[in-house]
């Protein structure tokens, strides 16, 4: 997949631990280290340093090229989290003495942040069995608000395309070729393989389609558990910044990355709420069919990404074979699916049993109420007349609303998913 720079900086990380380096009160230094940096735990601080590291997929062999991605961070990230990304800073001065802000030379820089809640991330949450239903409908609200509000137009489409899409997967099946069967056996490589052409194929006009809608947006590209704080507001970070291509694409791919990675620890239930709530909040029953595809991906990019570790850390190797798997049963055909409908007068409490049903059935919720405030032009939270035969409640309105309800769950039965219309 690539190579590290023969450039050892030992005594970077060595000094980076020393409190005195930092312009503010530490008693303490914890090191995180992943493939491509070193992140240190200074009180109520983070620093991130980037290795002078080169893959396939990045380059961060230079400090000017390392400084330009720092600040690619730092802006993409306050997207999602601008209370936490606080700027670049350079360290300064003269190896092996160096300081945060201090005079000399700069030979190294970092993105600072504040330090969020270890225990209120929601993988964390979910590991613990304290994730909440309505936490994680709080994640898929604001993912919704800034997928609506994300960059678009024709260079961001580009990697929305067929062609792009399976120059993605290529990559993934060329840098896992020499995986060992025991992580990944051939049987399921090829059935996976084969997966991918005939959904590329069929649904060609599908992924077009979703172009043509402008739902190909410049995304987080990383939409782990690990990186929601759920705290007050929801805070995403530690998004894709050092590769256009993997942060641009349909949307439905990035939902569908938080979705398999709920899955992955066990939160299948979390998982369906997840889409249900993005769905609603977006109108965008789109996604749907394009999901088991999708997942199937992220379950291989993860993959990929651990076993490339496996060698140093020996503990990762039932994670990867787990994540191989799961990529390999998201293409797996589904159940017959249901169609089932609830109905009741207002304030019964339809719309929690809906919700709860769906969480074990696996089921996509269509929520007429929310269909027929979109209809209408009102934001789905906001309050409506009631009254009959008034405003949104006139017969013609109850008639397009049913209607529209209908074949959004035509679409969704098709995918092979089982709906309730509530």
């Amino acid at each position: 997949m690539g190579t590290v720079i023969p450039r050892s900086t030992p005594w970077l990380v060595a000094a980076l631990r020393d409190p005195a380096v930092y312009p503010h009160q530490v008693d303490r230094i914890e090191l995180v280290e992943t493939h491509i940096s070193w992140v240190f735990l200074a009180g109520e601080r983070v620093y991130k340093v980037k290795k002078p590291v080169h893959f396939g997929f990045l380059d961060f062999r230079t400090l000017r090229q390392r400084s330009h991605f720092c600040q690619e961070e730092v802006r993409l990230n306050r997207r999602l989290a601008p209370d936490t990304y606080l700027g670049v800073v350079a360290l300064k001065g003269s190896r092996p003495r160096i300081r945060i802000g201090g005079p000399g030379p700069t030979v190294e820089v970092a993105v600072e942040m504040r330090r969020l809640p270890a225990e209120r991330m929601l993988e964390q949450l979910v590991v613990a069995g304290r994730a909440e239903p309505a936490q994680v409908r709080a994640v898929a609200a604001t993912v919704a608000r800034f997928h609506a509000r994300a960059g678009t137009g024709e260079r961001i489409d580009q990697k929305g395309t067929v062609e792009t899409i399976r120059k993605n997967w290529d990559e993934c099946f060329t840098q896992t070729a020499k995986t060992p069967a025991d992580l990944w056996p051939s049987e399921q490589r090829l059935s996976l393989r084969t997966y991918v052409d005939d959904f590329l194929t069929r649904e060609a006009s599908r992924l077009g389609a979703r172009i043509a809608e402008g739902r190909i947006r410049d995304c987080h590209g990383d939409l782990q558990a690990q990186h929601i704080c759920c705290i007050e507001p929801i805070q995403i970070f530690d998004c894709i910044e050092f590769n256009e291509r993997f942060r641009f694409g349909d949307t439905a791919g990035e939902i569908a990355f938080l979705a398999m990675d709920l899955q992955r620890l066990g939160a299948s239930e979390l998982a369906v709420e997840f889409i249900n709530a993005y769905v609603e909040e977006t109108g965008d029953y789109g996604v749907v069919p394009l999901l088991d595809f999708y997942r199937a991906y992220r379950a291989l990019v993860r993959a990929k990404v651990l076993a490339v570790q496996v060698c140093e850390r020996p503990e990762l190797v039932a994670t990867v074979r787990a994540l191989f798997a799961l990529a390999g049963r998201f293409t797996e055909p589904r159940k017959p699916a249901r169609l089932l409908i609830t109905s009741g007068v207002m304030g019964s409490g339809k719309s929690t049993v809906a919700r709860a049903v769906a969480a074990r059935l696996g089921a996509v919720v269509i929520r007429t109420d929310a269909v027929r405030k979109r209809l209408g032009g009102v934001g789905i939270h906001e309050r409506a007349t009631t009254c009959f035969e008034e405003g949104l409640y006139t017969s013609d309105m109850s008639n397009r609303t049913y209607a529209k309800a209908l074949r959004l769950a035509a679409e969704v039965l098709g995918a092979g998913w089982t709906v309730i219309v509530d």
